[in-house]
């Protein structure tokens, strides 16, 4: 007798091997985090977003020709002018695709990591850790602005996947599928924002440490000597023709000091995804035992720099090929976002979405690994959960709190005025954009 397994046809066996863990993470993040869409709008910048929407709804095509107050590129614009016909000044729907799109990309992590470790486990943890939020908690989910960050992980980690889907499969040829269409979401990516270089600084990471397994192919073969051609045209237009923020260090600093302040703020990030502390009105709202963690944050920092240095460096020697990607994929995520003035000292929780990845896999794999040690014992060997399980109740219950002091500033008279300004204004009769540039 044939097995029921067997009549499947080949097309749908990667919806009956996986579509139980994209369901299950959708319900996962809806479940958590739902209450999120019964918000209201809270981020003056959200406002601003909307009333760009509200002229470009006239003139579409104007779209490529403006630089917005957040969404300044093509692609976005037109995906966020979708839901401003569609939802209007709905806060709660445009949260409701936020944590749509944060759902389909714990989902692609658990595609991602299942394919390197094969591990099945692992990678559901691992999928179930970035969709709690562990090591971004949340911040992406909370706005309309937010969105720009989910939509470009979307892609970045798409193109990754397929890069890698067809580096395994296909032995990288250039007229395959998943070639085909990872070139397609690249460019969309390009489009986007010029943010591709850590896109390609990643599949160099790939090629380069999978060197071995993938029969010592070439580094850099056909597959990623296209990506790196179209990264550098992406680079070269938006130098030429894209939307430039001035520089954030001034000539009297001097290269130097640029780049030291990028080395600082890189085990910065690092370390706020560990120890979430840093100078804020929801750090100054809480209790004692976070205040006085809060007082000792030098020697606490400083210690984690150094775990993460030590950690880092026996990974790359030790770990498995996995592992050191995975940890590359932090620090290359994260460089492109380590310039800050001198002298500020607060970090965007939002530059930590996609470098995230690489701490839940972390995380995940120490976890799974202990537990596997301790295989022996029946229950004490799950007392190594307990530490994943402690990072995901801090990243629900900041998101949470990052969520009540924003429905408070909501309610100020400041954001109310704001809101009637922006009615106002959508309220007159919209008129043809005029070319910014």
């Amino acid at each position: 007798m044939t097995s029921p397994k067997r009549n499947i046809p080949r097309p749908l066996r990667p919806f009956r091997d996986h579509g139980p863990v994209l369901i299950g993470v959708l319900i996962l993040v809806f479940a958590v985090y739902g209450r999120l869409c019964t918000g209201a709008i809270w981020n003056p910048v959200d406002y601003q977003i909307l009333h760009d929407a509200h002229k470009l709804a006239v003139n579409p095509w104007a779209m490529f020709q403006h630089i917005g107050a957040w969404f300044s590129q093509p692609l976005l614009q037109l995906f966020f002018l979708v839901e401003y016909r569609t939802f209007g000044l709905d806060f709660g729907m445009y949260i409701a695709v936020n944590l749509l799109l944060h759902a389909l990309n714990a989902f692609v992590v658990y595609m991602l990591v299942n394919m390197l470790f094969h591990r099945v486990w692992l990678a559901r943890l691992a999928a179930v850790l970035f969709a709690l939020g562990v090591g971004s908690f949340g911040r992406n989910l909370l706005s309309i602005a937010g969105q720009e960050s989910l939509l470009l992980a979307t892609l970045h980690l798409a193109v990754l996947y397929l890069f890698i889907r067809n580096d395994f499969r296909r032995e990288g040829q250039l007229w395959s599928p998943y070639f085909v269409l990872g070139i397609v979401l690249y460019g969309l990516s390009g489009l986007t924002k010029a943010s591709t270089l850590s896109v390609l600084g990643c599949l160099v990471a790939y090629k380069a440490f999978f060197y071995q397994r993938r029969e010592r192919r070439p580094v850099f073969s056909n597959d990623l000597l296209i990506f790196l051609f179209l990264g550098l045209l992406f680079q070269l237009g938006q130098s030429k023709y894209g939307f430039r923020t001035p520089t954030v260090v001034s000539d009297a600093e001097g290269p130097l000091v640029y780049t030291w302040l990028s080395v600082v703020n890189l085990f910065r990030y690092l370390n706020l995804m560990v120890f979430p502390l840093q100078e804020s009105t929801l750090l100054r709202e809480a209790g004692v035992v976070v205040q006085l963690l809060f007082q000792v944050r030098v020697v606490i920092n400083t210690l984690l720099t150094v775990y993460v240095i030590s950690f880092s460096f026996f990974g790359f020697v030790f770990g498995s090929r996995p592992l050191r990607f995975f940890i590359a994929w932090t620090y290359i995520t994260l460089i492109p976002f380590t310039a800050q003035a001198p002298g500020v000292e607060w970090l965007n929780l939002t530059h930590l979405y996609l470098a995230s990845l690489g701490f839940c896999v972390v995380l995940s794999a120490g976890a799974i690994g202990a537990v596997n040690l301790l295989e022996i014992h029946r229950w004490r060997r799950l007392v190594p959960l307990l530490v994943p399980l402690l990072f995901a109740v801090t990243a629900i219950s900041l998101t949470y709190r990052l969520d009540a002091r924003n429905r408070e500033t909501a309610r100020t008279p400041a954001l109310q005025e704001i809101r009637e300004e922006t009615l106002d204004r959508m309220r007159e009769r919209p008129v043809r954009l005029v070319p910014t540039r």
